[in-house]
């Protein structure tokens, strides 16, 4: 019997400690089964870690500023997929919710993307001509425009002034030159933009949201200036008020012709053989905090989920705790297995018993398929 083991995100411990406990207590039970760990990261680097951990690659440091124009230094990873070097850029470390823990509403109003416009200007500059942009939860909310300026892109005002880069552009933007961005990216440059995919939970400090009327303001600047890019250009980009466009960023992106992925989980696994590698299992066995609604926003939990089910193979759950409201999602899982855990931070001592519940769950379960088998 060959199992896949494949963890999803904690919030309090390693996932990958969580994948080793499920590994003992399944190998414990069934000593000949074939048991294969699907890789799992707890790096800050979210997916481009993962990529890393799965197919290889070097990080390349740069220096840049973040949504709040503070002097930073970041990374990004550059590895190879269909045989050309591919820089894989997360947005978090630049944009990131965690950034804009105790910040002020006036600060996030004048937040801005520029940085992850730096990044892409450091990849094509050393000679990437393929981009991957991982774009996850963020605070900022300038419609992606602050990363086209500084890709070259030309932002006026309603006088028909130059806004300076710096801040968050869509305030006072009433139209756009993009001519400058084509002078500056390289023929054939591919951006790929992947969306969903989050390596942090919501940040636990004091962390405002911007009020109704300053998003509604935001939201219809952003609808006009895309109207008069789609007439200019003739572009069909319609971000739709009130769908949280504003902080998403792709739709910047997609007025330079980039390519929009909605699950950025199901490009990861398609170009590096996970897919192939869980049609191939007989049973599927994937964990998390707290089995619910909210849980399966996990992209990776899911994702993997589906892909069992498509193909019929059982897959169950392991988990702190779970709850009842999480509608159909159950539909997803032959069973749910709950080690009963609080749902509290948990120090070194409380790690040692939730790796050992998990253990002995994972053994229960195994024992279980032999038993039914």
């Amino acid at each position: 019997m060959k199992f896949i083991i494949a963890p999803g995100k904690y919030r309090h411990v390693s996932s990958r400690k969580i994948g080793q406990a499920i590994y003992s207590g399944i190998s414990r039970a069934l000593p000949d089964a074939e048991i294969v760990t699907m890789p799992v990261t707890d790096s800050e680097y979210g997916m481009p870690a993962l990529i890393k951990h799965t197919i290889g690659g070097e990080w390349a440091e740069l220096p840049f500023f973040d949504a709040f124009w503070q002097s930073k230094t970041g990374r990004y990873l550059v590895t190879s997929i269909d045989s050309q070097d591919t820089a894989i850029i997360d947005s978090e470390q630049i944009v990131g919710l965690d950034l804009a823990a105790n910040k002020k509403r006036k600060d996030l109003f004048h937040a801005t993307s520029h940085g992850l416009g730096e990044f892409i200007l450091d990849a094509v500059s050393s000679g990437h001509k393929n981009i991957v942009i991982c774009l996850g939860k963020t605070a900022v909310a300038d419609g992606g425009l602050g990363a086209l300026q500084a890709l070259g892109a030309k932002i006026y005002d309603e006088n028909d002034e130059l806004i300076p880069e710096g801040e968050n552009p869509l305030i006072n933007a009433y139209r756009m030159n993009l001519e400058g961005i084509a002078r500056i990216l390289p023929r054939r440059t591919k951006i790929t933009v992947l969306l969903s995919y989050s390596a942090n939970f919501e940040p636990e400090g004091n962390y405002e949201r911007l009020n109704k009327t300053q998003v509604s303001f935001l939201e219809d600047n952003l609808v006009y200036v895309t109207e008069k890019v789609n007439q200019k250009y003739n572009l069909d980009i319609h971000p739709m008020p009130h769908s949280d466009s504003i902080k998403t960023l792709a739709g910047a992106f997609a007025m330079i012709n980039a390519h929009i992925f909605r699950s950025s989980f199901e490009w990861v696994a398609n170009v590096t053989g996970m897919d192939q590698t869980i049609r191939s299992t007989d049973v599927l066995v994937t964990a998390t905090d707290i089995i619910s609604a909210d849980a399966m926003h996990d992209e990776i939990l899911y994702h993997l989920s589906k892909i069992a089910g498509t193909v019929r193979i059982p897959t169950f759950a392991l988990c702190n705790n779970f709850v009842d409201d999480f509608e159909d999602y159950e539909q997803l899982f032959t069973g749910i297995f709950s080690t009963q855990m609080v749902n509290r931070q948990m120090d070194n001592e409380d790690e040692k018993m939730i790796f050992g519940n998990y253990e002995s769950a994972a053994n229960q379960l195994a024992r279980t398929l032999t038993a039914f088998s």
